[in-house]
């Protein structure tokens, strides 16, 4: 293991594989991971979430490339990033809205809606509201990811500088804060400290920390976390008190730590022979619209199904994910286009074409190298 402070004065190792690959590494787990959100969002089952947590590998792929950018960019590295999240939210806000209103917005549980409550579709510190029909649910439960990244990102700078001056301790507290947060009660603020120290083992990748820890202690470690996060899930699950696994406080890091800390670890050797790299390219590309739409295309199939087929019948939840993989795609080819505008890149409809450049290859450590 590396002592505390050395994360900032350690030389860099490199790796022998080429950036290429490392990136395509990185672009093939987001898209396992999106495709996995799907997937539990048409079905229901909880054992995909246990065997996959995505939302923990989102965030620590997205910790990595952030590391990457404030290398590379300094400070503006979080407006850049907050353009490419916020400009197909916005659009995704305003049309979201438009249907709501449109269906007749009802007064919140707690009273009328406070209209400057809809702030926070411009800038989502909290999840907006959505006072509207019994539906509208839809187009606001999966937004807590978008606050979240927002807040992540935000916090970026300050938590890349704390990082590298005490890496493993840093990562330590960040897996003990959700739990000891649930042990005094503090709801506020929750998935940001469940998904904290993702976050930070995505820095940790970035600077090629994990890969110097010697197996026989990383398995240790790993193993430590799935047993301690599995029991907690399991029990959570078994005892009824929670449903998905992004509500049992604790286990839902422990797990999603398990599992990420093995993936930032390994490299694949078979990555680049990985086929179908132009669908990696545009799942990535288009990440953000993918995430934003699938879940309103999902209740849509469902209120078209529910009349005619059982829910868990093999035929209707073969033609909701068909159609929710269809709708989403209608989605990605109207509006994913923005975020080529939000990454300044030339708009098109199927994502931007391969380029070839060179990755970091221990964050501060390598500054003549370069960054994406």
């Amino acid at each position: 293991m590396i002592a505390p402070g050395t994360g900032a004065t350690a030389g860099a190792v490199r790796s022998r594989e080429p950036a290429s690959d490392r990136d395509r590494y990185l672009d093939l787990l987001r898209a396992v991971a999106l495709v996995r959100v799907m997937l539990y969002h048409v079905t229901g089952w909880l054992w995909l979430s246990l065997l996959v947590p995505a939302m923990g590998l989102m965030f620590g792929i997205a910790g990595s490339l952030m590391a990457a950018s404030l290398d590379r960019h300094g400070p503006s590295a979080v407006l850049r990033r907050l353009r490419r999240l916020l400009l197909p939210f916005w659009v995704f806000g305003v049309i979201t809205l438009a249907v709501l209103c449109t269906a007749g917005w009802r007064p919140l549980p707690d009273g009328m809606a406070d209209w400057g409550e809809l702030l926070w579709w411009v800038l989502p510190l909290r999840v907006p509201p959505v006072g509207g029909p019994s539906w509208a649910w839809a187009f606001q439960i999966g937004l807590w990811y978008v606050v979240t990244y927002l807040w992540l990102v935000l916090l970026s700078p300050v938590l890349l500088r704390v990082f590298r001056r005490w890496p493993w301790p840093s990562i330590a507290v960040a897996t003990a804060l959700p739990i000891g947060m649930h042990l005094a009660g503090v709801h506020a603020g929750y998935f940001v400290a469940a998904y904290l120290s993702c976050w930070l083992m995505g820095f940790a990748h970035h600077d090629r920390l994990l890969r110097r820890v010697p197996w026989r202690w990383y398995g240790c470690l790993v193993a430590g976390l799935a047993g301690a996060g599995g029991t907690w899930v399991v029990s959570a699950v078994v005892t009824g008190r929670a449903a998905d696994l992004n509500h049992i406080a604790g286990g839902t890091t422990l797990w999603s730590m398990a599992l990420v800390a093995v993936l930032l670890r390994v490299q694949p050797r078979f990555v680049g022979r990985v086929p179908l790299g132009g669908a990696l390219r545009l799942v990535n590309a288009r990440a953000v619209t993918i995430y934003l739409w699938h879940i309103p295309a999902t209740l849509g199939m469902f209120l078209l199904l529910a009349p005619v087929l059982p829910y868990n019948s093999v035929a209707s939840i073969a033609l909701r994910l068909t159609g929710v993989c269809l709708l989403t795609a209608g989605a990605v080819l109207l509006f994913g286009w923005i975020e080529d505008v939000a990454a300044r890149r030339t708009p098109t409809l199927f994502g931007p074409r391969p380029v070839h450049v060179g990755r970091p290859v221990g964050g501060r450590h390598a500054r003549g190298g370069r960054h994406r």
